[in-house]
């Protein structure tokens, strides 16, 4: 009985402290409970680089140029995925009303000349094998005459693939872009 008593003391003390955390913190502890201290980060960022190859596979077979894997614009989608998750909304439009071009201006460095994006969202399935799950995001989008044209776009050089999980609910991102000269 003594083990019990000091597992749920211990238990009742990291409530506590959690407790006392101030917002902010709470907030940022719950922003990135997945993010690479979690299992199953790597899951993710596999199906973010399928996500690109295939993208460019069939940017290839349509003969234009692959894009370049821009790790800012790769941060971007995946903080936009998590802000869909942690806000529970699904929309190329915050919550803020701020539209892709507008969060790009916001979080980006350098002057783009062109921005598209593509956003997936899958709920309740279980994980499937990163290259079967990047090949549905990809085909989905394909069948999409609007994310087909953000794909297939001859002005975009530059891509950003996010994708992040909460529970059983799945959000990816792919911005595309044209750095300014």
């Amino acid at each position: 009985m003594v083990k019990g008593n000091k597992a749920f003391l211990a238990l009742v003390a990291l409530a506590g402290m959690l407790l006392a955390l101030p917002p902010a913190a709470a907030q940022r502890l719950k922003t990135y409970r997945h993010r690479p201290e979690a299992p199953g980060i790597a899951y993710l960022v596999r199906v973010e680089k399928g996500v690109i190859k295939l993208t460019n596979e069939v940017r290839r077979k349509n003969g234009l140029p692959v894009l370049t894997r821009e790790p800012r614009l790769c941060r971007l989608a995946r903080q936009y995925c998590d802000d869909m998750l942690l806000r529970r909304f699904f929309s190329h439009v915050n919550p803020e009303g701020q539209t892709p071009q507008e969060r790009l201006r916001q979080g980006y460095p350098y002057s783009l000349e062109a921005v598209g994006e593509n956003i997936y969202g899958a709920d309740g399935s279980e994980p499937l094998e990163t290259e079967l799950l990047a090949r549905i995001m990809v085909d989905s989008w394909m069948s999409s005459p609007g994310h087909r044209r953000n794909i297939l776009n001859p002005e975009f050089t530059d891509i950003g693939v996010g994708v992040a999980a909460l529970g059983k609910q799945l959000r990816a991102t792919q911005i595309f872009a044209k750095l300014k000269n």
